[in-house]
């Protein structure tokens, strides 16, 4: 409880109870939107409206502005008390809540002021437009998890763009929202030249056209002044998760820019020109990006018939999206799926039973939507693994998905599980709920509802990285002809192939076969030009572990070995690329980290295991040991006490969530490396498209490869495994790993945790962590 809060509550509530309209507020001394509402309700009666409400919408920005900045020189005491109760829930000084305006609310107003990004100076007075703000529950200093840069842009969009009329200043947290995104869009709008009451925030054919014509920008280009199209860019790119070098470089787009571009251009399946063209731009502002673009998959309400599904195969489709239920207007058949291959094309299932509101999801409800998807799937000999798609079709709020969409798919989760989990879960939703439920480990795809721009859950929130398909635009096929049918057009990303046969299991990574067999076939072109250094797989394993850079890191080539850049830049820029598919494991459904793959897989080949296998070298700590390391220092930032250490370690080790510093993923990729590494160290020109296809189109040897990890690595023995893993957080023989392993925690944990070396770390944790790995190997190699 805040005292200060206190006295703000109780002040307005002991002035206005009597006014018609006033809504008391609770007096908790807790901030929140219930004195915001009061303190705008209080205004609005100080400003002689009659009609209250909790909006601070048009008519009380038009009273405000017309009575002019309310400071130490206003005549209305009451309005300089509430703006000092304002202050004191914004975590500003407010000075006494009683009009005074001293020197500690100058200070707090200040303070505000600044923090908004508009650098003013002493504070006197406050603004119409800061009035505004001080009456929500924006923040303008950087909350938890926020990042610096998206604050930097924040409020450089304020103080260049505040000065329009229709652009309020926006929150400064360091979170993309819905909000910022309409600041960027009004500023995208008064650089192409737009009027106040022209520019609305909204992206509509006066915006695309001058998006077109004016805003193209490219390495090279740079801005004239503090404001412009390239800034504009790079905080755009920085929005949704990109590197936009706003600190480094700004208003100016150089390489790095450029770098950035083409991985967002790969990422949403636009061609990669490393410039800001319109669609780039639209991929950036809008959730259906330029919604003029054809993909190549389709879904529909009604079944396709042969007069339907020739107008989708002339528009170029290739995957159909299908209702597994719904009844037989609705629902998919059995002729209607050999209609579909016979054409050419493959299916991606859907499943929806009502779903459009939210007391549809429950736990009970989501359960029995498994259950009946699964049996579903199986009478139409849907092949195992396939990905079926659950309908999330509202805008559901975040508060909602918490409450009840997340429960929801536990409960698929859960029956899915109790069948057998024969079937891979995905979602169809806006990007906050695929981006929510991916999160948590509940999906492991995402159907993207992008066409639905007015979504909340669709404004401010980047794409999910494990879309598979996005829903960009509705329209008829061949109107007016036998052939008519109305279909959702969606952009395809290549991780979700369908199925094309219900006679035989089509493998979800052919994709990456062809991939890693095009990238053999650079390799093998480098070495034939006189580059034998490395072989083959390590050129292929360093393209993998280069494509984002994330292993690009000083120090990194000493773990996982230097790099052939060259050969990187060939693979590249060789004509015919193919795009990179994900590798999806087939015991587990989820996605193998293919750049951790790539570096650990380079570790286990240019550095030698210990000779006793309890101690761990530079090959462990490419690998497993530093995600356990990792594990460790999530532990400690995590509070869990000692006693519940254990149970901690096993539930973060190999999880699926976003909460975890040892994903599924990770732990897919350091098994693989260690077992096919240990395997190309003995037999170095094997080929990796071989060994993996091996490995994964197999159910018995995925399952395997498991167990092998434990018998190659630590000898099968629960000894080993347990002194190898202890060893992970104590001096060892090998200094070069003692080195990286106290550079890496200094780098990554030793602010967050307190804990300057490793050494310093309770024993409890690390002997916790230690068994939590333990128990997860053991666990999967159990299979």
């Amino acid at each position: 409880m805040d005292e200060m809060v206190l006295r703000a509550q109780q002040w307005v509530n002991a002035t206005y109870a009597s006014v018609p309209g006033y809504v008391r507020t609770a007096e908790n001394g807790v901030t929140g939107w219930g004195i915001a509402f009061a303190l705008t309700r209080a205004l609005q009666h100080e400003l002689g409206i009659t009609e209250l409400s909790d909006n601070f919408g048009p008519t009380t920005f038009s009273r405000l502005s017309q009575y002019g900045e309310v400071g130490i020189s206003s005549t209305n005491m009451n309005m300089r008390t509430i703006v000092e109760a304002a202050l004191y829930c914004k975590g500003y000084s407010g000075g006494g809540i009683d009009g005074a305006f001293n020197t500690n609310t100058l200070s707090g107003l200040t303070a505000l002021v600044n923090n908004m990004g508009l650098h003013v100076g002493y504070v006197t007075g406050v603004t119409p437009k800061v009035f505004k703000a001080l009456l929500t529950m924006d923040a303008y200093v950087l909350l938890s998890g926020g990042d610096a840069y998206v604050q930097q842009i924040q409020r450089w969009l304020n103080r260049s763009y505040g000065h329009r009329r229709d652009f309020y200043y926006g929150p400064c947290d360091g979170y993309f929202s819905r909000d910022v995104q309409k600041g960027l869009i009004l500023a995208i709008q008064y650089e192409l030249g737009m009027a106040d009451g022209v520019a609305n925030g909204n992206v509509g054919p006066g915006t695309k056209a001058g998006l077109q014509s004016q805003a193209y920008v490219r390495q090279g280009s740079v801005d004239s002044g503090d404001t412009g199209f390239v800034r504009l860019f790079q905080a755009a790119l920085t929005f949704n998760g990109y590197d936009g070098h706003w600190s480094s470089s700004e208003g100016t787009f150089d390489s790095r820019i450029e770098f950035a571009v083409k991985h967002f251009q790969e990422f949403v399946k636009l061609p990669q020109s490393g410039a800001g063209d319109y669609q780039t731009w639209m991929s950036l502002l809008l959730s259906t990006g330029d919604p003029d673009r054809r993909g190549t998959a389709m879904d529909c309400m009604y079944p396709l018939n042969s007069a339907t599904i020739a107008s989708v195969r002339a528009a170029g489709y290739k995957y159909v999206g299908r209702y597994l239920n719904g009844g037989t207007n609705k629902r998919l058949t059995h002729s209607e799926i050999a209609l579909i291959f016979d054409n050419g094309m493959s299916i991606f299932p859907l499943y929806q039973e009502w779903g459009d509101a939210v007391h549809h999801f429950s736990y009970s409800q989501g359960y029995q939507a498994g259950l009946e998807a699964c049996a579903s799937a199986r009478e139409f000999g849907i092949p195992y693994g396939t990905v079926i798609y659950f309908s999330v079709d509202f805008d559901a709020l975040d508060s909602e998905i918490t409450s009840a969409v997340a429960p929801h798919f536990r409960g698929v989760r859960d029956a899915v599980a109790e069948d057998g989990n024969r079937y891979a879960i995905g979602v169809y939703g806006c990007r906050n709920v695929c981006r929510r439920l991916a999160a948590l480990g509940l999906t492991t795809r995402s159907f993207v509802s992008g066409m639905s721009t007015g979504y909340s859950g669709n404004l401010g929130f980047p794409l999910p990285s494990n879309w598979a398909f996005d829903q960009i635009s509705n329209f008829v096929l061949a109107p007016g002809t036998p052939g008519a049918v109305e279909i959702d057009n969606n952009i395809v990303s290549g991780l979700d192939h369908g199925i094309n046969s219900v006679n035989r299991e089509r493998d979800a990574n052919d994709a990456f076969y062809t991939y890693l067999r095009w990238l053999e076939a650079r390799a093998g072109q480098w070495r034939d030009q006189g580059h034998t250094e490395r072989s083959a797989a390590e050129l292929v394993a360093q393209y993998l572990r280069y494509r984002s850079r994330k292993y690009d890191f000083a120090g990194a080539e000493t773990t996982f070995g230097a790099i052939d850049k060259d050969f990187v830049d060939f693979a590249h820029n060789y004509a015919g690329r193919p795009d990179k598919a994900p590798l999806r494991d087939p015991v587990t459904f989820w996605d193998s980290d293919v750049e951790h793959f790539g570096a650990t897989f380079g570790a286990v080949l240019n550095n030698t295991l210990h000779d006793d296998r309890t101690k761990v070298s530079l090959v462990d700590f490419g690998g497993w040991c530093g995600d356990l390391l990792s594990t460790l220092g999530d532990m400690v930032q995590s509070g869990v006490s000692t006693s519940d250490a254990y149970d901690w370690a096993v539930d973060h080790i190999a999880n699926p969530s976003d909460d975890s510093f040892f994903t599924i993923g990770d732990f897919i990729a350091d098994v693989d490396a260690m077992v096919l590494g240990m395997q190309f160290r003995a037999h170095p020109t094997r080929t990796l498209s071989f060994e993996i296809s091996e490995i994964y189109s197999d159910i018995y040897r995925a399952k395997a490869r498991f167990d092998s990890f434990y018998s190659v690595r630590f000898n099968k023995n629960l000894q080993t495994l347990l002194g190898a893993a202890r060893s992970v957080f104590y001096q060892t023989s090998d200094l070069l790993y003692n080195v990286g392993r106290e550079a890496f925690w200094n780098r990554t944990f030793s602010e967050s945790t307190g804990h300057q070396i490793v050494g310093t770390v309770p024993d409890a944790y690390k002997d916790a962590c230690a068994a939590g790995f333990a128990t997860v190997v053991q666990r999967y190699s159990d299979m």
